[in-house]
């Protein structure tokens, strides 16, 4: 083969590979400039954007087309929404783009009761609002106008299938279909902590999460995670789903503590308190730190003797703000059948108590007195080490978690966030 052969062949082949990189660098280029650029304009509707982002995650996928439900799978760290003072994680985005949710951490822990399905459960009462008394008490935190009944599947946990479906409420809890379908063990939905399922066995018992992300049967109290879904036309505000910048999918201006979300946080006293109920004029706050270590000594909850005296007496007057705190009521009630209404059946108004058991965000501190009894007259019940609830004697020592009311009329500033709590004073513009 002469010079000029061979010269000729050298530049066939130099066009080929230049020309093959000019299509892989210009499709870099597109992809990059339009597909994974931030300036890329996006829907404003959450579950278009959603599915538009999926080519800006990472290599691995997070976000998969299950015959058109979008899933988020794996260690999915992409779905965060904030909506009404809770963290929220997306399980999918639904084929008629609803959207389902649910909270990134247990709210509360119970017990489903003396019988065997979410329907007819003390869990169900506690999510949704059956139009008794002491019902949907999470529920009535939420701005209903987002909402649409959760489609859920109520398959036996030995069969991990959706044949058996129920869309009658509002909130439910996390399927076991929902939670493989996630990766299981392996998936974000595993948060290390202990939670309910919405199904049972064929023998009737009731499925959980253990904290290491495997499935087990008990009759026990777990925490509770709601799920709700979000109505197809919900925007996006602001947000691009990750953890330090969330979903935001709701305007929330706020000019004082009435404008407040439930789950938010506020600086109080030197510390961290979170909100726990609103009222008209004033708001219920728990503290996130345990204060004292002491025992209950008396089971009538009489102020004179037990750990009330001191948290209304000497905590009380040096509280720094205390002239925000006004008298409220907390209730006391006798537990019975683990039916958290019956903790309702009581209440005594103080400055400063502790919250019962069927109250959001009761569980976030270890080792610490609820007011909650239970009808063995020595008996009180305490969030234990493990932040299970726990049945102990009045005379021995946990932390004390002092909750107070405080007025709501005050203006704020802060975005009420754990790391940047409200503090009382000043303005602040709302998302």
């Amino acid at each position: 083969m002469n010079f000029e052969k061979k010269q000729k062949i050298f530049n066939y082949v130099s066009l080929i590979i230049i020309f093959v990189l000019g299509i892989y660098y210009l499709g870099r280029l597109v992809y990059f400039k339009y597909i994974n650029n931030d300036n890329t304009i996006l829907s404003d509707l959450l579950a278009e954007q959603i599915k538009q982002r999926r080519n800006k995650y990472e290599i691995i996928p997070t976000l998969i087309n299950d015959n058109n439900t979008y899933r988020f799978i794996n260690k999915a760290n992409n779905n965060y929404v904030k909506f009404m003072g809770y963290t929220w994680r997306i399980i999918k985005v639904n084929e008629d783009n609803t959207i389902t949710l649910i909270t990134d951490d247990n709210i509360i822990s119970l017990n489903y009761g003396n019988i065997s399905s979410f329907n007819d459960s003390y869990i169900n009462k506690w999510l949704n609002d059956f139009n008794i008394k002491y019902t949907g008490i999470f529920y009535n935190t939420l701005n209903h106008e987002y909402l649409v009944n959760t489609n859920n599947c109520f398959d036996k946990i030995e069969n991990i299938s959706c044949n058996i479906k129920n869309n009658d409420y509002k909130v439910s809890l996390l399927s076991l279909y929902d939670y493989e379908k996630a990766g299981g063990m392996n998936s974000y939905l595993n948060n290390n902590s202990e939670y309910w399922l919405v199904n049972n066995s064929n023998n009737n018992s009731l499925g959980y999460v253990k904290n290491d992300g495997t499935i087990s049967l008990s009759n026990k109290n777990f925490g509770v995670r709601p799920v709700i879904t979000l109505k197809s036309d919900t925007k996006v505000i602001s947000g691009n789903g990750s953890s330090d910048n969330p979903y935001i999918i709701e305007k929330h201006l706020v000019t004082s503590l009435k404008d407040a979300y439930i789950g938010e946080y506020i600086k109080l006293n030197n510390s961290l308190w979170r909100i726990v109920f609103k009222d008209i004029d004033k708001i219920k706050l728990v503290s996130e730190e345990s204060v004292y270590e002491t025992y209950y000594s008396n089971y009538d909850n009489s102020t004179d003797l037990n750990l009330l005296n001191y948290l209304n007496n000497d905590y009380y007057n040096n509280f720094e703000e205390k002239e925000l705190i006004v008298s409220g009521k907390f209730y006391d009630g006798v537990i019975s059948d683990y039916d958290y209404t019956t903790t309702y059946d009581s209440s005594i108004n103080l400055n400063v108590g502790l919250l019962s058991i069927a109250e959001p965000f009761v569980y976030d501190v270890e080792n610490t007195f609820t007011l909650s009894r239970t009808d063995n007259e020595t008996g009180i019940l305490i969030i234990d080490e493990n932040n299970n609830l726990f049945e102990d004697t009045v005379s021995n020592y946990h932390y004390v978690r002092p909750s107070i009311y405080i007025k709501n009329d005050v203006t704020i500033r802060g975005m009420g966030t754990y790391l940047n709590p409200y503090i009382i004073g000043g303005e602040i513009n709302g998302n």
